[in-house]
């Protein structure tokens, strides 16, 4: 193999240059020349290991000249490095020092930004009859978007503005919804009251929904407090239809259980003139002892009337319960 011609090394006007390097690379374009597409057979077996031998050889010593190279020109300055990295440490830990003092007077400064923008929000907020709960960003606070500590025109329009426009769109639309719920519940003899608070975290459409739930449940209470009742009187009902009077006292006659005392009352007797409406002859005398009995009746309309007639003419004390 032909012996690689190296570059070398040389210094024009402060910087490293490399000479013959033209010169390198035509040995190197010859090796490759001479041993590229070489074709193995049985007869050119010896020749290929050797074709194979100097391409690796020549790589070898090219790598091998590289890595010299590269060692001798960075070890002045790995040298200077070290010292280089020494004092950036110092100067960043110094810096360091400092800024934690800037960033208190920055911090005070972010403040009086903070606080500015705050009464800039109460004031415009006021001014829209809205309450200035926007979503604020800490990124806002730096000085490009004040002047001073009030908040600059375009910076407001780009990002105040349009979150307060969306209050104030809101606000209309849940006065809105207010009224529309409020004549819906009570049209549906609801107290409004529950159901506009729900606003706050449902829809209109959810809360009328809401609404006819509320009154299907209302219906079935209702229809299942009239069965109870329905089924309370026809109970009481079939009671007294089984119940009589006896010795002033109400039995099952069922059972022969007396259930209660009969009620009694006293009567004063009605002051009759015996020359304008004589008494007839059966008219108990008024000294005589009165009994109350409990009595059903089951008949026509007619019939009723027939049985009041009689008592009322035998002035027979009576009332009805249907």
């Amino acid at each position: 193999m032909n012996e690689l011609t190296k570059p070398q090394i040389g210094v024009a006007d402060g910087q490293v240059k490399f000479e013959n390097v033209d010169q390198f690379k035509k040995d190197f374009e010859q090796i490759l020349n001479r041993h590229s597409n070489f074709i193995v057979t049985e007869e050119t077996l010896r020749g290929a290991t050797k074709s194979r031998a100097d391409l690796r050889n020549a790589a070898k010593e090219s790598a091998a000249w590289r890595s010299k190279v590269k060692t001798e020109l960075l070890k002045p300055f790995e040298d200077v490095s070290e010292i280089v990295i020494d004092y950036e440490k110092k100067a960043k830990d110094a810096a360091d020092d400092i800024d934690k003092d800037v960033k208190v007077f920055d911090e005070i400064e972010k403040q009086k930004r903070r606080d500015g923008l705050n009464e800039w929000l109460v004031q415009r907020a006021d001014e829209l009859d809205i309450s200035p709960d926007i979503e604020i960003n800490d990124k806002w606070f730096n000085k490009g978007n004040f002047n001073g500590t009030r908040p600059k025109f375009a910076f407001v329009e780009e990002h105040l503005e349009p979150q307060l426009d969306l209050l104030v769109k809101a606000k209309a639309q849940r006065a809105t919804d207010t009224i529309a719920i409020r004549n819906y519940a009570e049209n549906k003899s609801f107290d409004p009251e529950g159901y506009i608070h729900s606003l706050d975290y449902k829809s209109l459409a959810e809360i009328m929904l809401d609404i006819d739930n509320d009154v299907v449940k209302r219906d079935k209470r209702l229809e299942a407090a009239r069965a109870v009742a329905e089924m309370t009187a026809e109970k009481e009902r079939q009671q007294h239809t089984a119940e009589v009077t006896v010795a002033d006292k109400v039995v099952d006659t069922e059972t022969g259980e007396v259930i209660a005392e009969a009620p009694r009352q006293v009567h004063t007797p009605p002051i009759v003139d015996v020359q304008a409406s004589p008494m007839p002859a059966q008219t108990a005398t008024v000294n005589e002892p009165r009994f109350t009995r409990l009595l059903y009746v089951t008949g026509t309309v007619e019939d009723l009337q027939a049985v009041a007639t009689f008592m009322n003419a035998n002035e027979i004390e009576f009332r009805g319960e249907s």
